[in-house]
């Protein structure tokens, strides 16, 4: 058995209005500066069971297990000409000795240009099926996300373990 990725992103959308309220100069410039910053409200390893996620803080799983990295509420995004967002994802998992057992670029596709509500992604998370030939011991996972409006990206990196 190969190891396997599940990608999966879901993206809730909706029309998103705004406008600026009577503030200064200092004041908007900085609300600017809030809103430029991509940011992550939390994320967390988790197992899927039947068709729920339950949060797995251990992150210690077996040789077989599908490993998921969930993440909460990443933006805010910015709006290109057309009035959508455009976002990616790319992730990278690496081994016990350091070799990267897989990489993929360009996750989210075309479902990337939609229109965010309130320019979040609510939800996006990957997901990593490790298998019988994996090496017992600490894993890392990189996960970067891309604003390709303001050209803008995180990265989130934590370990995991497999015994």
């Amino acid at each position: 058995m190969r190891n396997t990725l599940i990608i999966v992103s879901l993206l809730f959308l909706c029309a998103c209005g705004g406008g600026e309220s009577n503030k200064n100069e200092a004041e908007k410039s900085e609300t600017q500066k809030e809103q430029n910053i991509l940011a992550v409200e939390n994320y967390y390893f988790a197992i899927k069971e039947q068709d729920n996620y339950r949060q797995y803080n251990k992150a210690i799983y077996h040789r077989g297990d599908e490993i998921f990295l969930l993440m909460n509420n990443v933006g805010k995004f910015a709006r290109d000409a057309d009035s959508l967002n455009n976002a990616n994802m790319s992730m990278e998992v690496k081994d016990a000795v350091g070799q990267t057992v897989i990489s993929r670029k360009d996750l989210f596709g075309k479902k990337g240009h939609a229109d965010f509500k309130n320019d979040v992604l609510k939800k996006p998370y990957v997901s990593y099926e490790s298998s019988a030939k994996n090496k017992p011991g600490k894993y890392s996972i990189k996960v970067t996300i891309y604003d390709l409006v303001k050209n803008d990206s995180i990265v989130i990196e934590d370990d995991f373990y497999i015994e």
